[in-house]
Order: structure tokens, then sequence, then C-alpha cells
């Protein structure tokens, strides 16, 4: 079936690559999986010879009823995931899995590591230069800051463009992401000031808060640039703002 651009669709084609990936996301203790963008079922078929329940939501409605006609027992959502309601399609504790379109990648992951859903290692093939922004680690992004507030992000291993068809011109990432547990009061707070924080990256943190209620929190970072500070140092900010 030939894929659209328009939904940002590269199939995953390598089979010795896949079969070891699923081994990968097989090392769970969890025996169901949500996966999204199945596309034409590469990645589907070996789930269900792991898992016990696999639901795949896809977009694209040719795709979604091959899927259902190929593979009876498993649960087919024909939808877009950003707007499909996990509490219609999550019974049980589940981890997700996906070779995710490069547009939509990022609100895909946000939807998951914020839900009360994600409870289990989660795994999703990226854009490269997307995954490493995920990653915690100096000089820190806002994208990093924020997604630890809910999870612990790794890189896996790095994926060709030969892996894929059509071949797209970027290379890919398999990422994990492992639910986190802080003892915070107010994660949406943290992540306010975070994104305040990073309004002007180049610029610090007094010219950055300027205005905003954080403002009197940050005695001891305010020359500092936003990608300079650590998650603690951004929930001390917060507290000392209350």
């Amino acid at each position: 079936m030939k894929a659209k651009r328009s939904l940002g669709q590269n199939f995953f084609i390598n089979k010795n690559l896949g079969e070891y990936i699923i081994k990968i996301v097989n090392d769970s203790k969890c025996r169901n999986v949500v996966e999204i963008g199945p596309g034409t079922g590469f990645f589907t078929k070996y789930l269900i010879e792991f898992f016990q329940n696999v639901t795949v939501v896809e977009k694209d409605t040719l795709l979604a009823q091959d899927l259902k006609n190929r593979y009876p027992k498993v649960n087919v959502v024909n939808g877009d995931f950003i707007d499909v309601s996990l509490k219609e399609i999550i019974q049980e504790e589940t981890m997700f899995f996906g070779s995710l379109p490069f547009n939509v990648s990022k609100p895909i992951i946000r939807k998951i590591i914020e839900s009360e859903y994600f409870k289990h290692p989660s795994f999703f093939i990226a854009q490269r230069e997307v995954a490493q922004k995920y990653l915690y680690r100096k000089p820190y992004s806002s994208l990093s800051l924020v997604t630890s507030l809910y999870a612990e992000s790794k890189h896996l291993l790095e994926i060709s463009p030969d892996s894929f068809r059509p071949k797209p011109n970027v290379t890919s990432s398999l990422i994990s992401f492992i639910p986190k547990s802080l003892e915070i009061k107010d994660r949406k707070g943290v992540e306010e000031l975070i994104n305040l924080s990073f309004r002007q990256p180049r610029k610090n943190l007094n010219n950055n808060l300027k205005n905003t209620k954080f403002i009197k929190g940050i005695t001891n970072y305010q020359l500092l640039r936003p990608a300079q500070l650590s998650l603690d140092d951004y929930i001390k900010i917060y507290e000392y703002s209350l």
C-alpha cells in the first residue's frame, strides 16, 4: 500500500531490526499494548505473539480496514491518536509503542506520559533530532526538562533511513520513556515556569521571567540562561516563588 505524504507515513521494512526492537519492547511485565500508527502492520504481527491484548490506533481508514481483515483478534481503532479518548480504548494496565509520524511525535508522546494510563515503560521510534531533545542532559532543553517531570527518557538505538519505505531524509531513533514518581505538589506550575524561562533561550532568567510571578524566586539564578538549570533548580525556583 502506498504511503501518504500528507499523513507523514514511512513504513518500517527492516525485518531483522524489527525483530530486535520487539524483543526490547517485550522486556516488560505488562501483557497489554497500544500501538500508535501501525501502518501496514509490520510490528503488529510480532506484538500479537507476545502480548495478550493488542490495540492499534491507525488514522488512515484504508490501512485500518486492512488491519481489521488481517488481524481479527486485534482491537483496531480508526482515528487520530491525538483525538482518541484513552479511557475508551484502555481497560487494563497497558504500555505504549509506535513508529510515530515525524510531524506529530511530540504531541503523541506528551499525551501518553502525562496521562493516568502511563504506568509501564513505553517505546517509540521518532526522528533522531527530536529524540535527542528528550534526553535529560546539559545543556538542558525545555522538552527534556518538562518530560523529566513525568518520565525518564533513554536513547536505545539509531535506525537508518534504509529501514523505511519511502526512505526518509533523516535518521530515526528508538527511545524509551519510563514512568517517574516525583514529590511535586504542582507539576503544571513547574512546567509553566520552565516554558516561560525558555521564551527567549539565549537570554538570562531575569529577562525571561521579568513581570511574572516567578521573578522573586530567581535570586540565585537570575544571570543564568534557561538551559543551564536542572529540573531541581526549577523546582526550587517554583517553591521560592510561592
